[in-house]
């Protein structure tokens, strides 16, 4: 509900405060008094674009100020709250254009944009009239009016829910998806690294053993050769060694040992023993040159070291780091594969519900198209008494992306005559009969929506008892929502609940609510051609009178 409307410095108004209430408010006033603003006012709060005829004057600025009750409007709540604008159950909205056309608005003090503010306020105020894009001109609306009209609401708000559950879904398989793009990318390196990490098979601590190892064989060459040389001293083929010298020379001096003294003798002995010695120290110099470390030759530890180094610089890890790298390569193939099948069974979740939307979709599509034949049936019946005897008002219904209403594009179409095509309602309608159209539609289709609905210029080409049916449909839809309407009927100003009469002077417009015997008045001179005579003031009690 709109409670309060705020004008500053619109056109021709200085400054106008109107205080709404429920059910049928009137507008009435000469032709050109200014009451277009008052829509233009309402367009503005709603995030509708700037008129460049509607700049304020240098040096002031339009201020339009608006309190809306938003309980029956729990949407807009949730929209306010993904924001971060707090509210209970009323907002205040501020649109101030500046003299350059420059625009700035406002939601409870909070500065935002246009668009949010359009959004917002999206579906709170329907304007009817042939210049307003919102309402039937607006072809988007008219699948809510046909689903407002007989749609199962349980099922439409299944529907809702499981189209946020398929975005969410969708979201979340991209995501996934992405991701194991990019590690897929990277899967045959990963085969490949494992696979040279396995065949290096890395042990902790071997690379530092390998290390001393191979110190100690390269210095074993080193003592082989010497050693070679020294068993060639002790016993050679090729010369005569230390070993056979002082075995001969033993020989020698054994077959002169009665010859000599005791001396001599015990040199002998001495000899001797040396050479028991040199064989076992030859012995042992032979032996140790036929030791073999670990199995392992020279070529086999310097292959495993320079693989060893060859990953670990690969990896940018040290040689003891190499199993960890394993380790983690190893994780990353099987997280791989976890999420491929992860990935599956989000494509199958997704698939399913969407599925289930479908399947929704098509129950939804199957109603609308029963409900567009029984809308149609109504509408035209309504357009009897409205003066639209000629018009035919048809549904049509075609199948579109899947989007958070289901698979179904609705379009309200009209023949103004019989010998005339039918086509859209905003190619073909003046602006009288698109309002008496909108009300048709909303007496049929609309009555326990919450919006605010303006109508202008609804009895635009029309009189007598087509401007009476005109009033009452109106009156029928004040009782369960607000509903504002700008006339120049006396039989639709005389069933306004409340009735406001806007002014102008020479240099100003102004607006004041009218009390019952201001109201019979107006109605009377609505009534006459120049002044208000008594005749006009009884046909005016008798209106307000028969419309009680």
């Amino acid at each position: 509900m709109l409670k309060y409307l705020s004008i500053k410095n619109l056109i021709l108004i200085q400054h106008i405060e109107i205080n709404f209430q429920n059910g049928l408010s009137v507008f009435t006033g000469e032709t050109g008094a200014g009451k277009s603003m008052i829509l233009d006012s309402l367009s503005l709060i709603s995030g509708g674009r700037t008129k460049s005829s509607i700049k304020p004057e240098k040096g002031k600025k339009t201020i339009i100020t608006a309190i809306i009750d938003i309980h029956h409007f729990t949407e807009i709540k949730v929209k306010l709250d993904n924001i971060g604008i707090e509210t209970d159950n009323e907002i205040i909205i501020k649109r101030i254009l500046d003299e350059y056309g420059k625009s700035k608005s406002f939601i409870n003090d909070t500065p935002v944009s246009l668009n949010t503010l359009k959004d917002v306020t999206d579906g709170v105020i329907e304007i009817h009239s042939q210049f307003s894009e919102q309402g039937l001109l607006d072809n988007t609306t008219h699948i809510d009016t046909l689903d407002n009209f007989g749609t199962n609401k349980d099922i439409l708000s299944k529907l809702k829910e499981i189209w946020e559950d398929l975005k969410s879904k969708e979201n979340l398989y991209t995501s996934e998806l992405e991701e194991f793009k990019k590690l897929s990318e990277t899967k045959q390196t990963y085969d490949y690294d494992l696979k040279e990490l396995r065949n290096l098979n890395a042990v902790s601590g071997e690379f530092e053993e390998l290390e001393k190892k191979r110190k100690i064989i390269k210095n074993f060459i080193k003592i082989n050769e010497t050693l070679s040389k020294v068993n060639n001293n002790f016993s050679s083929d090729s010369i005569p060694g230390i070993e056979k010298l002082a075995s001969e020379n033993l020989k020698l001096l054994n077959s002169i040992e009665d010859l000599l003294d005791d001396e001599s003798i015990k040199q002998i002995k001495t000899l001797e023993s040396i050479i028991l010695e040199i064989t076992e120290i030859s012995k042992f110099f032979q032996n140790y040159m036929h030791l073999e470390e670990g199995g392992k030759s020279i070529d086999d530890i310097e292959d495993r070291i320079s693989l060893y180094k060859k990953l670990s610089k690969k990896h940018n890890v040290s040689e003891d780091d190499l199993i960890e790298v394993k380790e983690l390569i190893k994780s990353k193939v099987i997280s791989l594969d976890n999420k491929e099948n992860k990935l599956l069974e989000i494509r199958n979740d997704l698939n399913e519900t969407k599925e289930k939307f479908i399947n929704h979709s098509d129950l939804i599509s199957s109603q609308r198209l029963k409900n567009c034949e029984e809308l149609d049936l109504k509408v035209n019946s309504e357009f009897l008494d409205l003066k639209l005897e000629n018009a035919s008002f048809k549904t049509f219904i075609e199948k579109t992306e899947y989007n958070v209403k289901g698979q179904d594009k609705v379009t309200f179409k009209l023949q103004t005559n019989p010998k005339s095509k039918m086509d859209e309602i905003k190619k073909i309608s003046s602006g009288g009969e698109l309002c008496r159209i909108a009300l048709a539609l909303k007496v049929t289709a609309d009555k326990n929506k919450s919006s605010i609905l303006f109508f202008d210029e609804v009895d635009s080409g029309i009189g007598g008892a087509v401007s009476a049916a005109v009033g009452q449909r109106l009156k029928r839809l004040g009782e369960n929502r607000q509903v504002c309407v700008i006339t120049h009927s006396p039989q639709v100003a005389s069933v306004g609940q409340n009735h406001y009469k806007v002014t102008k002077s020479k240099f100003e417009t102004k607006l004041i609510k009218l009390d019952i015997e201001e109201r019979i008045l107006e109605i009377g001179r609505m009534l006459s051609a120049e002044e208000i005579t008594s005749e006009a003031i009884e046909a005016a009690k008798k209106l307000i009178d028969d419309s009680n």
